[in-house]
């Protein structure tokens, strides 16, 4: 069940640039909207905050929410579109999620797929929670995008996840997973 959240307006990528292009956010036609999300990231009990911002390694800044949960959790598409499997020394077994309303949405360390690339529904399972890459404990790194431009996305988990969240303070979590 999908909660609404309202709209994140972001302005247009420009494939050209590779830059957010400011200039276009009041044309609706050249701009990306992420909106609600349908389904929670990970599928069942998980622990996460708005970690987004943190430090990370490298000088790095934190792009995304991290969602703490067992081993082997189901994580499933967030919202209808295509999903393509990819791996890298920092997301390790990851996923790009491209969805109909042209948001993508970045997921990884997961600890195996479910599949392979391919056409997804919202709720699908996609995968399963890990630490691969570059990770410390399992969890799921989840990131929303608009072109090449982050967009924090706990606005939009919160609504559809925290039903089912356990309550953490942030320490906790920001210890764990720096």
């Amino acid at each position: 069940m999908a909660m609404a959240v309202g709209l994140i307006a972001v302005p247009a990528w420009s494939a050209t640039s590779g830059v957010v292009d400011a200039h276009s956010a009041q044309d609706p036609a050249r701009s990306v909207t992420i909106t609600d999300i349908d389904s929670c990231p990970v599928l069942g009990e998980k622990d996460f905050i708005d970690s987004w911002g943190d430090p990370r390694s490298s000088g790095r800044r934190h792009e995304g929410v991290d969602m703490v949960a067992e081993r082997g959790t189901p994580v499933v598409a967030a919202t209808d579109g295509d999903a393509e499997f990819k791996r890298s020394n920092l997301g390790g077994n990851a996923i790009w999620l491209t969805s109909d309303r042209g948001a993508r949405f970045y997921y990884a360390h997961l600890d195996a797929w479910a599949g392979d690339s391919r056409r997804v529904r919202a709720g699908e399972i996609i995968g399963y929670v890990g630490q691969t890459g570059n990770a410390r404990g399992d969890h799921l790194h989840f990131e929303s995008r608009a072109g090449d431009a982050a967009v924090n996305p706990y606005p939009l988990v919160a609504p559809v996840c925290l039903p089912t969240a356990t309550p953490t303070g942030p320490g906790t979590l920001r210890s764990l997973l720096r």
